[in-house]
């Protein structure tokens, strides 16, 4: 990756949206400790039940934030952000297993502040990455699957030249 963008397209949907970036090189991404990430993933769960004062969930802000935001995108009926499911786990009580110790920091960080977070293998980007809206035509391969379902025209996604990244 040369470099990331955020294209007006984006700025237009979301204008007061805040973003950050993080850049890891030459991680070790084995997991040698699983008892460290679970106890990490624990008090993150802990600390996402803060965000809950109403019995409803889907009354909460820290859900209705997110829900009101895909409203303001094209995407497929009932898609919900990567956040709404950690919470939604975490209100359950149901933890989070450990996956590897990026997942399992970033779960953690999107747990404990309530935000959509993730990462991807920067070496695997076909040139430059852009926040923007799709044009409905880029190719993009769910996680474990091997076809290609195009994102909705209009909706928010991360692309780079072979295609999309992470839809919603």
């Amino acid at each position: 990756m040369k470099k990331f963008t955020v294209k007006e397209s984006f700025w237009e949907v979301f204008p007061e949206a805040k973003i950050g970036t993080i850049v890891i090189e030459g991680i070790d991404n084995t997991l040698k400790e699983p008892e460290k990430y679970e106890k990490m993933l624990r008090e993150a769960e802990k600390q996402a039940l803060t965000y809950f004062d109403d019995e409803e969930f889907s009354s909460n802000e820290v859900i209705k934030v997110w829900r009101d935001a895909f409203q303001k995108f094209k995407t497929k009926k009932g898609a919900r952000s990567s956040i709404e499911a950690l919470l939604k786990r975490a209100y359950k009580e149901k933890p989070i297993g450990t996956i590897n110790p990026l997942v399992d920091l970033y779960n953690s960080i999107s747990l404990k502040y309530a935000l959509p977070c993730g990462g991807e293998d920067m070496d695997t980007f076909v040139g430059d990455v852009r926040l923007t809206k799709a044009e409905g035509n880029e190719a993009f391969v769910t996680l474990g699957s091997d076809k290609s379902e195009p994102p909705y025209e209009g909706e928010i996604i991360y692309k780079d030249d072979a295609g999309g990244i992470c839809r919603c």
